[in-house]
This record gives C-alpha cells, structure tokens and sequence, in this order.
C-alpha cells in the first residue's frame, strides 16, 4: 500500500448533523471515509473516488487524482466544507 498527503487538505462534515469536521490529509483516511463514514446513498462521484483512491493506494496514479475525486464526491453528498465556512447542518 502506498498512501500518500494530499498537498493541500479537503475539508468534509460528518456526522448525523454534519457537525463533525474531518481535515482529510491522506489517500487512506479519504478511502476509509468514502468506504466506511459516507453519510448518503452512493453517487457516480463518489464510486469514481473511491477507485482513484485505490489507485493510489496501489501505487497506479497520483495522490492529485483521489483528492480531486473526493472533492467532488463531497461536493455531490454535500459535505465539502468551504475554506472559511461553517455547514449549515
């Protein structure tokens, strides 16, 4: 396994409300929460995350790569936190 920082941390709110605030730094903290802490129903973007977080992990594309995916699932579960923004949850 090969995780890897991503330059620059993704921001997510977790949680029954979303009041839980994750600073998501790694492939494999974002894999285990793609995986095991999605807080709705699976998306396109979200399994698209999940397999470049994998790729990743086995060494196969760039750390770049899973963290714009999971950028993007945050953004379709609505869940990303903005830089200076609170959830409304």
């Amino acid at each position: 396994m090969q995780d890897q920082r991503f330059d620059e941390p993704v921001k997510v709110a977790l949680g029954r409300s979303g009041n839980t605030i994750f600073n998501v730094e790694r492939v494999a903290q974002a894999a285990d929460i793609l995986i095991n802490r999605w807080p709705v129903v699976t998306g396109q973007r979200h399994m698209v995350a999940r397999k470049a977080c994998l790729a990743v992990l086995e060494g196969t594309r760039e750390a770049w790569v899973a963290r714009a995916a999971f950028i993007n699932a945050a953004i379709e579960a609505d869940i990303l936190v903005e830089p200076g923004k609170t959830p409304n949850r």
